[in-house]
């Protein structure tokens, strides 16, 4: 947590998101802070080239 502000540090990672154009499920980069996580902005769809910025994050592949 960084002491001046309050805020966690933001951590970046390989996760897998849901693409709700094609429907499937693809590996994208993954922000995370604190709690909150969501897909890194202007990555698009392997499958179908469609943005994921509105892509729901369904597992993050960071290990422990």
């Amino acid at each position: 947590m960084n002491r001046l502000i309050g805020v966690p540090p933001r951590r970046e990672s390989k996760g897998l998101a849901y693409c709700p154009i094609c429907t499937h499920t693809v590996e994208t980069q993954v922000v995370q802070v604190g709690k909150r996580a969501w897909v890194k902005p202007g990555q698009r769809c392997p499958r179908c080239a469609s943005p994921l910025e509105v892509a729901s994050v369904l597992r993050d592949l960071m290990a422990a």
